[in-house]
């Protein structure tokens, strides 16, 4: 069953209120496509990519207002079955039309990703 809920992640705060369509981010924009974890993913994929943030921004997005393709692409990196869900050819974007919330993430020095309390409190549903 599809995740009623799919996540991005940002290192700097987005606006507040939220825009009609956030800008790309370099790395969707260099990829084609529009990169997002399921909540089980977010913190590995934080700790994998973003190993250097201490604070970080994760945008909850409900998986039925995305428009585009949504494919899912095994990374081994990963190590979660069924790989991380990429947009591809989106004319909306993210924005205020499908992100239900955004959730500010702090880490403490030496504590990982998956150890913090607002990774672990991502739900799919």
């Amino acid at each position: 069953m599809a995740p009623k809920y799919l996540y991005k992640i940002l290192d700097s705060q987005p606006p507040s209120p939220l825009p009609e369509k956030f800008p790309t981010t370099p790395l969707d924009a260099q990829d084609g496509f529009i990169h997002l974890s399921t909540a089980q993913q977010t913190p590995i994929t934080a700790k994998l990519f973003f190993s250097n943030h201490d604070r970080l921004w994760v945008l909850r997005l409900d998986r039925e207002a995305l428009d585009g393709r949504i494919e899912y692409s095994t990374d081994p990196k990963a190590g979660v079955e069924n790989g991380c869900a990429h947009v591809h050819d989106s004319t909306k974007g993210l924005g205020r039309g499908n992100v239900v919330e955004v959730v500010e993430v702090r880490r403490e020095s030496g504590e990982a990703w998956p150890e913090v309390k607002g990774m672990r409190g991502l739900t799919d549903s």
